[in-house]
């Protein structure tokens, strides 16, 4: 891209608004990345050279489309929630704030659906269907700061996903703008038969292929009781073993979290301001009260049988009334420190080895830096789990260049562990910048076919430079 491709591009985008002060433009250039946020404390991140902030879809579609024949490259930007610099415009150009797109439209209370807009805010969103009566069950942690398009774009999940799916399970259908300029309205219904599924190709592509404009979202009612049990284990492998047997079964608590010891004390402790020790799993029931009772009852007795202790509900209920904290101070790490979440997928039967060797590399060859390092489980299938692994550096190098080599450093070793214990790099954080050099290795022999994809939909390869290898 040069000055020139840049000037014009923007001298055709009419009355579309596009900020260019240098406030405005840090501002947007960043999320919660940390390479990101260190370089920019000491001046050194990349800034966009506009921000453009369309109002509409064919507003979206139209700065697409000049992009594209203009070479200017395009980074979509949502409420800039993600860790993993996927809204982060190395290649400068155009950052497309998407925050205008935030009507809320066509509640079906039939269906149980509704139309929302990729720049809608989590939590009016949220407030807007408690009213009406409804809700929807995707609470990732970042609710205070994540807009809907955010949530599709890096597959998020949040903390009711064990009952209620991730975001892919949650979306009747999408439009989304291609480079090309075209607006495309997928399958209106999430369960069909005529082709592939274009939600799912679009969900987590993270802007690469195009950008999600606005989806039709699945709803449920508000729940007429939620009721809240721990359990306490001797250890995580009893803990991942009973709570395997019990979804096996057939039960769906909302939310279950297996926390590891050092997780209890540094996470569950801490928000709560007690003293609690040990392994702890908490769980989350929701729905019509006589069957939430049934659930409670058997799943706790099925988690006891297995060799839990029922520990009742006070720690659960602390837990759901406080679990925002943990993303805010003083909980909450402040650069110098170094931080992330590490977080992997598998199999029952892989998911511990996966995490052990993760965390024997981290404890062996990081304790130097005075990191602390937590593990809970909160994301369950029948078939597996999912594990958080997060780490902060409280004494890491002075120097911001060595501080940084070793970030990435910490990413490789421990993708390389992770793939080849037969886990997954990533559950639902996506992969933005921080990940994209593992991509390759992840899709094995597929690679090509998500570049030929990629190459399909945008030969000018503007859309997202850079993320998820691409």
């Amino acid at each position: 891209m040069t000055a020139a491709n840049l000037d014009r591009a923007l001298g055709r985008l009419g009355g579309i608004p596009v900020l260019t002060d240098e406030a405005a433009r840090r501002e947007r250039s960043l999320d919660t990345y940390w390479k990101a946020m260190a370089l920019a404390k000491a001046g050194r991140n990349t800034v966009a050279d506009v921000v453009v902030q369309p109002r509409s879809a064919e507003e979206v579609a139209t700065t697409l489309a000049i992009a594209a024949e203009e070479g200017v490259p395009v980074v979509p930007r949502a409420g800039g929630s993600g860790s993993q610099g996927g809204a982060i415009p190395e290649p400068g150009g155009i950052l497309l704030d998407l925050s205008a797109l935030d009507q809320i439209e066509d509640l079906d209370e039939q269906a149980l659906t509704v139309r929302a807009g990729a720049g809608v805010p989590g939590l009016r969103f949220e407030e807007w269907l408690n009213e009406r009566g409804y809700m929807f069950p995707h609470y990732p942690a970042s609710l205070h700061l994540a807009q809907v398009g955010g949530y599709l774009a890096a597959k998020g999940s949040g903390v009711l996903s064990t009952k209620y799916g991730k975001i892919e399970d949650l979306v009747a259908s999408m439009r989304v703008a291609l480079p090309s300029g075209e607006l495309i309205e997928t399958v209106p219904i999430p369960r069909h038969a005529v082709g592939p599924d274009l939600n799912q190709l679009f969900i987590g592509s993270e802007g690469t292929l195009g950008v999600i404009t606005d989806a039709t979202l699945l709803l449920r009612p508000k729940p007429e009781h939620r009721s809240f049990r721990a359990v306490g284990f001797d250890d995580l492998a009893t803990g991942v073993e009973a709570v395997r047997k019990a979804l096996q079964a057939g039960w769906r608590p909302a939310a279950v979290r297996l926390h590891d010891p050092e997780a209890t004390r540094m996470n569950l402790a801490r928000i709560l301001d007690e003293e609690v020790a040990g392994v702890k799993l908490i769980l989350v029931f929701d729905g019509p009260r006589a069957l939430v009772e049934v659930e409670e009852r058997e799943m706790v007795k099925a988690l006891v049988d297995a060799g839990g202790r029922d520990e009742g509900p006070e720690l659960a209920q602390g837990w759901w009334e406080n679990r925002f904290k943990m993303y805010y101070p003083p909980f909450k790490p402040e650069l110098p420190q170094v931080w992330g979440t590490i977080d992997l997928a598998a199999t029952f039967s892989r998911i511990l080895p996966a995490w052990e060797a993760v965390r024997e590399l981290m404890l062996r060859d990081y304790s130097q830096y005075g990191l602390v390092f937590t593990g809970h489980f909160s994301h369950w299938y029948a078939w597996g789990t999912m594990v958080y692994g997060r780490f902060v550096l409280n004494d890491p190098p002075d120097d911001l260049d060595e501080a940084i080599r070793i970030y990435d450093e910490i990413w490789a070793r421990t993708s390389e562990v992770i793939l080849r214990e037969g886990a997954v790099i990533n559950d639902h954080h996506g992969i933005g910048l921080k990940l994209a050099g593992d991509l390759r290795a992840q899709y094995g022999t597929g690679w090509g076919v998500l570049e030929t994809i990629k190459g399909a939909l945008d030969p000018a390869g503007v859309m997202n430079p850079g993320k998820l290898g691409l």
